[in-house]
């Protein structure tokens, strides 16, 4: 496709867009706006009451205070989930770095607010999140720089000389004299600076094809913006690029915008005489084309101003995000909270005029007076205790004006309950006084109540599950998209280094919101019960028991907290460590009673004394035995020597005796 097709085919698409064009959509903003804002409605007469109710102002101030209680009472609104047991702990430090982005870096709680005050006013209202790279202009000035350092100093490429001045000083040493150089230099330093932006946009600066269901799969969106020509050029565009367009100002007089501003207040009646402060139309154009003629539609940028294109890129990501109450199914546009209570107000709007002037009337009747018996002057003074010159006494005759009062007041009150009805913004929902609700049972308030709530809970599901949960994706695509190196921010009282390079987009997402609980002394009385619960089942079976950790006792008491309005949970506890959780659920030994130990102490000491006295008993004992053993053994020696020795002897003397037999019985022989 070539520059001139694309062209034709941007500008077809902007002139056909939902938004460009003064539409019934955007009359009826315009009407939307006019009625919370309680402009007159054009049919008001002289000498007419010409007051204005604030029916939709009501509905809208009353809803939105509950919402954002419901998305801004948590400390995180949105929570990622791993889809893996490996993905855990990248999916908690999205969570923490995430909402932080929102909350800290950008404005999150104004944002919010914005986001669905357009919304419940005024149909949609309108996110932009982008990364936003921008050249940050630098001066600085240097003085007495040798040669070397300003070499050094030129040798960064993105710091420019603006001014140069060379200073020449005479210096004497023991080589003689000598010449050195100084130079004082004024630097321009730019630096590129990237960031999550997150803006809202006014309805009047955002189009949407007519063939669109949701942004996401629109054919085309666009922001159209007016843009001077210093910011193009910070944001990269060339100098000679930017000069050569034309302002166009159509965006400066859309209904939306004018109905945003009184009488005298327009602030497109003064033009800047700084050329580079005049303001250029600029549409930033997310489409589906056929660049490459393939056949197959490819997402593109557009940056397109003055019938100029500025940028053309593929991409894969469209910055915008919306939410909206009353969605009808297959359609962009649904319906607003101020749509369903314009014509009440309306209505209540005349019924009070007339009410009004039925009053004035009936404090100042209109008089009747006979022609030419009456000085005309003198009636129509109304000076209190004046004198009225007349030549009959009946020549002044009182117009009565019967009062409507007792018709009106019960229509109003009809009005209020159908408002109720249509917005579930009722009395109930906003607090009513005693005196009031003395002929109302609890129950039928309670009744009434919680299905005004339900009407306002829903409305919030809308948002959460649409632009709420669109948005926190898109920051997190961004972060993992271009922060591409770790940052240490502080979280929960503490500095922590976030490396989004490592996690993984495609978290899956949990919006932190309080829906189907009640209010807020619901929620409290049910956390309440939980807790108690929850101390009974540790007090009873210890940290280590199969139900509750104190890790979940914790988180209890954080929602408990959070409940109570405050949002700083670890300004009252602190956090428990996963580890220390696990350890404090391990089982552990039962601890036996003092008593019961004492008892045992004693019980164990007698014991030992017992066995002392039973091991010395034995050793006397077993000394006694080895005693009289050994006594036994050295009387058996003894005996047994004894024994030896009389055997030795009768031995000795049977040899003797032997012997002299011997010698008695032999014969002496002859010679």
């Amino acid at each position: 496709m070539n520059k001139n097709r694309l062209k034709a085919v941007l500008q077809s698409e902007i002139d056909s867009a939902l938004g460009y064009q003064e539409t019934d959509t955007t009359d009826q903003r315009r009407k939307s706006l006019n009625a919370y804002l309680r402009e007159p409605y054009g049919n008001e007469r002289e000498g007419s009451s010409k007051v204005v109710t604030g029916e939709v102002a009501e509905a809208v101030d009353g809803a939105l205070p509950q919402l954002m209680k419901i998305f801004t009472s948590s400390e995180d609104v949105v929570r990622f989930q791993a889809k893996n047991p490996q993905g855990e702990l990248g999916a908690e430090q999205a969570t923490d770095y995430i909402n932080w982005v929102f909350h800290t870096q950008n404005k999150g709680f104004e944002i919010l607010h914005t986001f669905f005050k357009d919304a419940l006013l005024q149909k949609v209202g309108i996110i932009k999140a982008f990364w936003e790279e921008k050249i940050d202009v630098v001066k600085e000035k240097y003085e007495n720089l040798s040669d070397n350092e300003l070499a050094l100093l030129l040798s960064d490429e993105t710091r420019e000389v603006v001014s140069q001045e060379t200073v020449e000083q005479e210096q004497i040493d023991e080589a003689g004299v000598t010449v050195t150089s100084f130079h004082n230099v004024e630097i321009k330093k730019k630096n590129n600076v990237g960031e999550i932006q997150i803006e809202n946009l006014p309805p009047e600066e955002f189009l949407i094809s007519k063939r669109a269901k949701d942004i996401q799969t629109s054919p085309f969106v666009a922001h159209r913006r007016l843009i001077t020509r210093s910011d193009l050029m910070a944001l990269g565009f060339e100098e000679e690029q930017v000069r050569n367009l034309s302002p166009f100002d159509s965006l400066k007089y859309t209904p939306e915008k004018l109905a945003r501003y009184s009488h005298g207040e327009d602030p497109n009646d003064t033009d800047s005489l700084d050329d580079s402060m005049v303001e250029i139309e600029v549409y930033e154009c997310y489409l589906r084309v056929d660049l490459d003629d393939d056949g197959i539609a490819q997402l593109v940028r557009v940056v397109y101003a003055g019938n100029e294109i500025l940028s053309l890129e593929e991409t894969d990501y469209v910055p915008f995000h919306s939410v909206c109450p009353y969605p009808l199914p297959h359609k962009f546009y649904g319906e607003s909270l101020a749509d369903r209570a314009m014509d009440i107000q309306e209505i209540k709007t005349t019924i009070t005029r007339q009410m009004l002037d039925n009053l004035y009337l009936a404090n100042a009747p209109r008089m009747g007076s006979v022609e030419g018996m009456v000085n005309l002057d003198d009636l129509l003074n109304v000076t209190a205790g004046g004198v009225v010159r007349m030549k009959s006494p009946n020549a002044i005759v009182p117009l009565t004006v019967p009062p409507v009062a007792n018709q009106a007041f019960p229509m109003l009150e009809y009005l209020d309950q159908v408002q109720g009805k249509r917005t579930g913004i009722s009395d109930a929902m906003q607090g009513l006084s005693p005196d009031l609700l003395q002929n109302v049972t609890a129950a039928a308030i309670a009744a009434s109540t919680s299905a005004a709530g339900g009407k306002l809970e829903l409305i919030a599901r809308i948002f959460a599950e649409t632009g709420v949960s669109s948005l926190f994706k898109g920051i997190l695509q961004l972060v993992c998209k271009y922060q591409d190196k770790p940052r240490i921010i502080r979280m929960r009282g503490k500095y922590i280094e976030m490396d989004p390079r490592q996690w993984d987009h495609q978290y899956d997402v949990s919006i932190n919101v309080g829906l189907g609980t009640g209010d807020q002394k619901q929620q409290m009385s049910l956390l309440q019960m939980i807790m108690s619960k929850q101390e009974e089942i540790i007090k009873g079976y210890g940290p280590s028991n199969p139900l509750v950790s104190i890790g979940q006792y914790r988180e209890t008491l954080s929602k408990f907290i959070e409940a109570a309005g405050f949002k700083d949970v670890a300004k009252f506890f602190r956090e428990i460590p996963p580890e220390v959780d696990q350890q404090l659920s391990q089982p552990k030994q039962p601890q036996p009673d003092p008593a019961v130990q004492a008892i045992m102490q004693q019980a164990q000491a007698k014991l030992q004394i017992d066995r002392q006295k039973a091991e010395a008993d034995i050793a006397l004992k077993r000394e006694k035995a080895m005693a009289d053993i050994q006594l036994a053994r050295e009387e058996a020696a003894a005996e047994m020597d004894l024994k030896k020795q009389e055997f030795f002897a009768e031995a000795q003397l049977k040899g003797i005796k032997v012997a002299n037999d011997m010698t008695n019985n032999t014969e002496i022989p002859n010679v």
